[in-house]
């Protein structure tokens, strides 16, 4: 009885369509992972922020309004409502450096910078008590975010530690801006990764 089966010709030029198929899908399929990935962690950061202010609100009654210093803000309510550990205080990528940096137990890390408060309940001062500008030196009810003030690495001292420009194409660096009770994504490309929306271009 004769026995059919496949030439070796046959086999190599299945396994070489396999490949070419595979080096073709392989990467896509790794982006949109790594994507997804760092849209879950920006959620997740944001989140955790969110909670260590209302939490801090509740328990002493005190909003980021009520500190006068971006280090104060992160000693007091930062460092003690999230699950922060000891790590590298550098976001080299960023500038930021020093007591303003600290990371939490998921091996996320975070910069508070340009943090302003005028400590002052009237509408439209900085770092007002209805949330209506940002605590941000130059924030006015006009332009209640004019920057960011804190930068948020969502893996930590892992690479590839870029900034997201493009949020199509995300990385692992945003930012944000904190008003009195509540943490906000600043610009278009944090704000498409975080809302999943086709925003491009810089801040």
């Amino acid at each position: 009885m004769k026995k059919l089966g496949f030439t070796l010709a046959e086999v190599l030029i299945t396994l070489v369509i396999i490949g070419v198929i595979a080096a073709m899908t392989v990467p896509t399929l790794m982006n949109n992972t790594n994507a997804q990935e760092y849209r879950s962690a920006l959620k997740k950061a944001i989140a955790g922020l969110n909670q260590a202010l209302t939490l801090n609100y509740a328990l002493e009654g005190l909003s980021a309004q009520d500190y006068s210093t971006g280090t104060a803000l992160v000693t007091d309510v930062f460092k003690r409502r999230m699950s922060v550990i000891e790590g590298d205080t550098s976001f080299t990528s960023t500038g930021c450096a020093g007591s303003d940096v600290f990371t939490t137990a998921d091996g996320m890390m975070f910069c508070v910078t340009g943090f302003s408060s005028a400590q002052n309940d009237a509408q439209g001062s900085i770092c007002d008590s209805y949330n209506t500008t940002g605590c941000v030196s130059g924030a006015t009810e006009a332009n209640p975010a004019p920057s960011a003030n804190i930068w948020i690495d969502v893996n930590g001292v892992k690479k590839p530690n870029q900034p997201t420009t493009n949020s199509s194409r995300p990385r692992d660096i945003y930012q944000a801006t904190i008003y009195a009770q509540k943490v906000v994504p600043y610009g278009a490309p944090t704000q498409g990764v975080m809302y999943e929306k086709g925003t491009d271009g810089a801040n």
